[in-house]
């Protein structure tokens, strides 16, 4: 990645957890967007719906790499203000997702139910690769 403030160093174990399901997390959101795009074109070019589903992908995964980033940062700090610090960063994180996904819903091209979708995408993620590993 990057160097930055947001920048996450290779050697560290939330990078190589990050970077093990991305894949998954690509696969399923390419899967979505197809499926999207399908209904797209099944009713009457609702272009609200594609749009809606990338903007919900770009949602979620910049939710997912914050929660990483916020992981990776408490892993730093002592138990009681690494609570702390993770309860404060999962209320942002919500709360800016709140506003993104408002923002979507006033927005007349983008699809609600489309962008709210791909917020469950890392956790389909994690329980499929769980699974994998499991059977190796």
């Amino acid at each position: 990645m990057t160097n930055g403030r947001f920048a996450m160093k290779k050697n560290e174990p939330i990078y190589e957890e990050m970077r093990s399901l991305m894949p998954y997390f690509l696969i399923i959101s390419g899967v979505y967007l197809l499926i999207t795009i399908v209904f797209c074109f099944a009713n009457e070019n609702d272009y609200s719906l594609p749009i809606g589903a990338v903007y919900g992908c770009i949602l979620s995964a910049a939710s997912f790499l914050l929660l990483g980033k916020a992981c990776q940062n408490a892993v730093k700090k002592s138990e009681k203000s690494a609570q702390t610090y993770m309860s404060a960063m999962y209320c942002a994180r919500y709360l800016g997702l709140f506003a993104m996904l408002t923002v979507g819903a006033l927005a007349p091209f983008i699809s609600l139910i489309t962008a709210a979708i791909p917020l469950f995408f890392p956790r389909i993620a994690i329980m499929i690769r769980a699974i994998k590993t499991k059977e190796e």
